[in-house]
């Protein structure tokens, strides 16, 4: 008898230090990758936020901590640094990756959305729809966001109609922003944005076609004269994890990384994108009144509407370069007319 209560007490003894272990264990450790400088606006609105609420939710089975300024990976290769390993968990630049997110790239289209909120949440609809999940077959997808329509920022020439391009260099980035600036008359060159100011201020490029959240974060401002703004090509960005090591996370965790992410991630990246735009269409402006710039400004009715008609056969292009393409382009504009009648 007393031989059975010492072996009941030793086995409860046994359960107390094993769970006492698991309680008391320290969390896995998990770093988040970005490229850009630490203190870019959408890092510090939206990804350390995000970070935090993870870290809070998933009540210390992991601690996330932020590793910025490309530390662990550079605009070009932070797909590439998650799916290796080098980092836990990354912003990438799916754009940078010719052939690699194909399905994805319908967001780089001419004038294809209005604002960053709505191209984000239409974009991660068409995600979760299965439309474009192939893409990510190697990594879980946390969000992901629509850059605002690009811009055309020169220093010298201010474009005003078509044929105002022809013969510039302009930077762009992706085979569709790349086919749009030929398509206008204008020599696409390709540099990572990271490298965008010493190109444009050593002449390599006559100007940038990109949106105006880069304008600000990367000084393009400093060099810049003349601001095209027009819904022309976007772009995007994703917040990406390797598959295998996230199916591998404790369930606390996993369940904490799924309830701050999705739809509601991808909607605040985009207010956070259409924030910044405000923000230097502000900065811009009070430029503009130093003399240092011209104020931002738009094609006219007609201008625009040969610039539209011009963009329109790159977007059939792309729907029948892909099995499904018809089918993404389609479900891409009706997720963006239904945001923006929504927005009315």
């Amino acid at each position: 008898m007393v031989r059975c209560v010492l072996r009941a007490t030793g086995l409860i003894g046994a359960f107390l230090w094993l769970t006492a272990g698991i309680g008391n264990a320290e969390p896995l450790q998990l770093k988040l990758a970005t490229f850009g400088p630490p203190q870019s606006y959408f890092y510090v609105e939206v990804l350390i936020p995000w970070m935090e609420a993870v870290n809070r939710d998933a009540h210390g089975a992991v601690n996330i901590t932020y590793v910025g300024g490309g530390l662990l990976g550079n605009a070009g290769n932070m797909y590439d640094a998650v799916v290796s390993g080098a980092a836990d968990i990354g912003w990438a630049l799916p754009g940078v990756m010719p052939g690699k997110f194909i399905k994805t790239s319908v967001v780089e289209l001419p004038f294809g959305y209005d604002t960053g909120e709505i191209g984000s949440v239409a974009l991660w609809r068409i995600y979760a729809k299965g439309l474009i999940a192939s893409d990510y077959n190697e990594v879980k997808l946390f969000g992901m966001t629509a850059w605002p329509g690009a811009d055309i920022q020169t220093k010298s020439k201010k474009i005003e109609r078509i044929e105002d391009l022809k013969g510039l260099k302009i930077r762009a980035t992706g085979r569709w922003q790349a086919a749009t600036v030929t398509a206008f008359g204008a020599t696409p060159v390709s540099i990572p944005v990271d490298e965008v100011y010493q190109s444009f201020d050593r002449g390599v490029i006559d100007g940038l076609w990109a949106s105006l959240v880069l304008t600000r974060e990367f000084r393009v401002d400093e060099i810049a004269r003349y601001y095209l703004e027009a819904p022309l090509n976007g772009g995007s960005g994703v917040l990406i994890m390797k598959r295998e090591s996230f199916d591998r996370l404790p369930a606390d965790a996993r369940a904490a990384f799924e309830k701050n992410s999705g739809e509601a991630l991808s909607r605040a990246l985009g207010r956070s994108n259409d924030g910044e735009v405000r923000r230097v269409e502000a900065l811009l402006a009070d430029r503009a009144k130093q003399g240092k710039s011209d104020p931002p400004y738009t094609l006219n009715g007609a201008e625009f509407e040969r610039w539209r008609k011009t963009a329109e056969p790159l977007a059939d292009a792309w729907a029948k370069g892909l099995p499904d393409g018809p089918a993404i382009l389609a479900g891409f504009r009706a997720e963006v007319a239904a945001l923006k009648s929504d927005s009315k």
